[in-house]
């Protein structure tokens, strides 16, 4: 089964900015995490989804320059922006990120994407958002293509909004593996995610520790926390 990257972008969310363009040691926040994806070994590829509203121009505009590949679609439509993704790519399943997870571990997106190659179609969603285990920033959701095609009849506008969220919510129906963290990673209260510009110079001192890398693991970036604190 090839799975495909899909890392869901706008510059806001709810109302607020989510500030994923914002530079980080001379990097928008957004290459970072494609910089990070493209060493994960079993993705067919990268894609970013974002709306098709005027407001999110500088994400296409960024990828084009890039040479990122961006899909765009209703805003309030992730689950069928997510499939037009797939569909164009050929791809039988994906992983869902989003860009507001700039330091998401490789090796979680590659456990998944293995994970769904493994199963081949046996489970329709591999993820660890259905408990919170792993540090907030760590979300990720892995499904299949066919999967969230069936779940595209059954979703209401309202659900549709929330892309992914519909296979694990509905596990009589869907086939679902939840992620639980190993004890050496479970540290559900630490925050690496990106809410918003205040939170940016907690990640820009994470990445700048690195100098330069963009292979460093979540051990790693806790090994840092715990030695800074």
């Amino acid at each position: 089964m090839n799975v495909l990257a899909i890392v869901s972008a706008t510059l806001t969310c709810d109302g607020r900015e989510t500030a994923i363009l914002s530079p980080a040691e001379g990097k928008p926040l957004l290459g970072l995490l494609l910089d990070r994806l493209s060493g994960v070994d079993k993705l067919a590829g990268v894609v970013v989804t974002t709306s098709d509203e005027p407001e999110d121009q500088p994400i296409r505009d960024y990828c084009e320059a890039r040479g990122t590949v961006c899909e765009s679609g209703p805003r309030d439509d992730l689950l069928g922006r997510l499939l037009g993704s797939l569909k164009a790519t050929g791809a039988k399943g994906g992983v869902m990120i989003d860009a507001r997870n700039p330091l998401i571990d490789p090796a979680l997106v590659d456990q998944v994407a293995n994970l769904l190659q493994m199963t081949d179609g046996m489970l329709d969603w591999i993820g660890n958002t259905l408990t919170q285990t792993w540090p907030k920033g760590m979300e990720i959701d892995g499904f299949t293509t066919a999967a969230l095609e069936e779940a595209g009849t059954r979703a209401s506008p309202e659900q549709r909004r929330e892309g992914p969220a519909f296979l694990r919510q509905n596990s009589r129906v869907y086939r679902p593996l939840s992620l639980t963290a190993p004890p050496e990673l479970a540290c559900p209260k630490v925050r690496l995610d990106l809410e918003g510009p205040q939170d940016l110079p907690r990640i820009e001192s994470i990445i700048r520790h690195f100098s330069g890398r963009t292979d460093f693991s979540l051990a790693e970036i806790l090994a840092y926390l715990d030695q800074a604190h």
